[in-house]
């Protein structure tokens, strides 16, 4: 005998679930969770909304990476690096800063490597093989690069910057002078052509290299007075220069300035004098003096990033380190320690503050991990919050994060893949934290288009998008919108072009030839019309200007009565729109408030010819390009005293489908016919817009499966907000 039982999935708060965990009905997250997500936005009331599509900015030079600017809530830009170069945008997309090329020393292939961090008005640019930048504004609307340079006395030395002898210390040198041009000689083979222009000290003293004539023996200048020629162990050289590389990790903390990372000291990690960002001048080692420090350890851990948060945060690619605060949360040179927490790695994506925690990629680019303090332990772990979803994290690139306001609690983090599988994806974390609420969505835009950068500024989620447009691989700067109210990608408005009042001008008018005025832009070809007293429906075939609003009209057919002058000329296509020129030839989606109005391909000028039956639509007409949001459940099921009812055969029956705010939705079951959501309300006409809908909404459906799911999807780009469902399962 058959029995129905009915399931409740009241969220989907636990997202897109690993397919490892098919069958796995003991664990919570299943019930709450979905074999497939994709374009959704998961709520904190555990419902899904269409993921908000993204408005077009401005189109970029070639490929980039976004860095933010944030100086106040209102005063932000976004920083477009790419080969050699720099441009500033505010978030309308309006050019502030274009073509910026002075000391932009990073390249394509470095774009994504670089770290940085804001103080002010100014932004430090790290990366391991080049030396250090500073992006500055000088106004609200100008931004320039400089070379960081270190601070100097007033009389021009000396330099205030780190030193270190990475030579051996039994290895002495001498000079054959104390002032002037000097020769320098070491008592092992030390210098290569490479060490000209690098700066040593001789007895806290400096000279510059300026020429190299063996392993033993180079030519310097010297800049500081030397207190004798005598060979001595008491030398270094500088600790940051294109001999021994560079910086890669950098961050603000504990009013310092923090370096991290060289090639030659990958362990190392400097901070600047307290309040002088630019003094990296150890000097004796007191309370607010410069910091010079290397990771100890069994293994020489390369420090790839530093985060400020309660402590620093130091994270390499064997373990992630803390420096604990002292109890008047200053470190000195005296105090710093550096605490090894746990052993992952991170990659080389910088890592970013999220709902009270760290979080990370780890170094196998397959897991996200945060590191976060915990009371308890007085100390910090690092969980994976990644478990339940590892098929979604292929080795991420960028990551960029917005967090929740008084309006909505969400806070959801953006990871941008860069591996094989999921290349040009989001895989998009969402977690409110007080509430133990967690899950993994994945966000796409058009087939055969990719997102390529993502930045947060405040509450503006900025996004580049890799497209190809007229056969052209085209960069484009894109925001992703509010909620639901741009349901589209790349989206721009189309301008409706008006064409005036046309009328036929002059009589005796015959054949297939129609001179006509009247036009303020032109008539196209394919383009229909009918003529006051002439119930034929004619089409252009050519268009030829005559002069100043005066069209000569070649038609399908030949014209069925002599028109009257003046008769008035009614276009039956549409209403013709002009849209940006990126989209030529391209597909597109149009929409008119809650209306689609379809798909259409952009002719050669631009132009897109809405349809006869969008006419009521046609103001206010938004253009750009679909993605389809899609939800499949787990298999249904249902623990009974007896078991779960895995692998037996059973059919849903019903499915009452709760929405919110929705236009448009199908639904398909087992029987794998999809279902499509039907709207009816009092008072609607053809061609008005249309209100969402808040309901239930009851679906039927046959055939049995082993494996038996719910999939829901939405093909035109309209507002949809799924809370849960309620379903019926039969089984014998």
């Amino acid at each position: 005998m058959a029995r129905t039982l009915r399931t409740v999935i009241t969220n989907f708060s636990s997202g897109e679930l690993n397919p490892l965990l098919a069958t796995r009905t003991d664990v919570g997250s299943y019930f709450q969770g979905a074999k497939n997500c994709k374009n959704f936005s998961l709520l904190a009331e555990g419902g899904l909304m269409r993921r908000p599509g993204t408005s077009y900015l401005a189109t970029l030079p070639a490929q980039c990476r976004l860095i933010p600017f944030i100086f106040s809530d209102d005063e932000v830009a976004i920083i477009v690096l790419s080969n050699n170069r720099m441009d500033v945008y505010n978030v309308s997309g309006t050019a502030l800063t274009s073509n910026y090329t002075t000391n932009c020393n990073w390249t394509t292939a470095q774009l994504f490597e670089l770290n940085f961090a804001q103080f002010g008005d100014t932004i430090y640019i790290t990366h391991r093989n080049n030396a250090i930048r500073k992006i500055f504004r000088e106004s609200a609307s100008s931004f320039i690069v400089n070379t960081f340079s270190f601070d100097t006395h007033s009389s021009g030395y000396p330099i205030y910057e780190p030193y270190y002898k990475y030579e051996p210390s039994a290895t002495t040198i001498g000079t054959n002078g104390t002032s002037g041009s000097v020769t320098v000689t070491a008592s092992a083979n030390t210098f290569s052509a490479s060490w000209v222009g690098v700066k040593i000290r001789k007895d806290k003293k400096t000279m510059t290299i300026t020429g190299y004539t063996s392993a033993t023996v180079v030519t310097a200048t010297v800049n500081e007075t030397l207190a004798n020629t005598t060979a001595t162990t008491d030398w270094d050289e500088q600790t940051i220069s294109s001999l021994r590389g560079y910086p890669q990790a950098v961050t603000f903390h504990s009013n310092r300035l923090w370096f991290g990372g060289l090639f030659s000291r990958p362990a190392a990690v400097l901070a600047s004098k307290a309040s002088e960002y630019t003094n990296f001048d150890v000097d004796d080692a007191g309370a607010s003096d410069a910091i010079d420090v290397d990771i100890s350890g069994d293994q020489v851990n390369e420090v790839r990033h530093m985060l400020s948060g309660k402590d620093l945060m130091i994270f390499t690619d064997g373990g992630e380190y803390y420096v604990p605060s002292a109890q008047d949360n200053t470190i000195t040179p005296s105090n710093i320690a550096i605490k090894r927490q746990t052993p992952y790695g991170i990659s080389r994506t910088s890592p970013v503050m999220f709902d009270q925690a760290a979080g990370f990629c780890q170094k196998n680019g397959k897991t996200i991990r945060e590191f976060v303090y915990s009371d308890i332990e007085d100390g910090y772990k690092s969980t994976s919050v990644s478990i339940l979803a590892q098929h979604l994290i292929d080795s991420p690139k960028q990551v960029a994060i917005m967090k929740g306001n008084f309006v909505r609690p969400e806070q959801y983090a953006f990871f941008l893949n860069n591996g094989s599988t999921h290349t040009g994806k989001l895989s998009v974390f969402h977690s409110v934290r007080d509430e133990k609420i967690a899950g993994w969505t994945q966000w796409s835009t058009r087939s055969g288009d990719t997102f390529d950068s993502i930045v947060s500024l405040n509450e503006n989620l900025i996004v580049v998008g890799k497209r190809t447009l007229n056969s052209s691989t085209v960069y484009t700067l894109e925001k992703f919108a509010d909620e639901d109210t741009t349901t589209l990608d790349c989206e721009t408005s189309a301008t409706l072009n008006q064409k005036g009042t046309p009328l036929v001008d002059g009589g005796s008018q015959s054949g297939t030839t129609l001179i006509a005025d009247g036009f303020t832009s032109a008539p196209v070809v394919n383009e229909k019309f009918t003529i006051a007293g002439n119930a034929t429906e004619y089409t252009i075939q050519a268009v030829t200007n005559n002069g100043s609003g005066e069209y000569s009209l070649n038609l399908d057919k030949t014209l069925a009565a002599t028109p009257s002058d003046n008769a008035v000329i009614t276009l039956t296509e549409g209403f013709l729109h002009t849209v940006n020129a990126i989209y030529t030839t391209e597909k597109i989606n149009a929409v008119a408030g809650n209306s689609s109005l379809g798909e259409y391909t952009v002719s050669g000028s631009n132009t897109i010819t809405l349809t006869s039956s969008a006419g009521a639509q046609a103001t206010g007409v938004k253009i750009g390009f679909n993605y389809i949001p899609t939800v499949e459940t787990m298999p249904i099921d249902k623990e009974l005293p007896e078991g779960s009812l895995t692998g037996l055969p059973r059919r849903i029956s019903r499915a009452i489908v709760d929405i919110n705010s929705t236009l448009d939705m199908t639904i398909k079951a087992a029987d794998k016919t999809a279902k499509s959501l039907v709207i009816q309300q009092i008072g609607f006409t053809a061609g008005s817009d249309l209100s969402p809908v808040t309901a239930k909404k009851e679906f039927f459906f046959l055939g049995y499966d082993k494996n038996p799911t719910i999939t829901i999807s939405q093909d035109d780009p309209l507002p949809m907000k799924l809370l849960g469902m309620q379903v019926e399962v039969v089984f014998a």
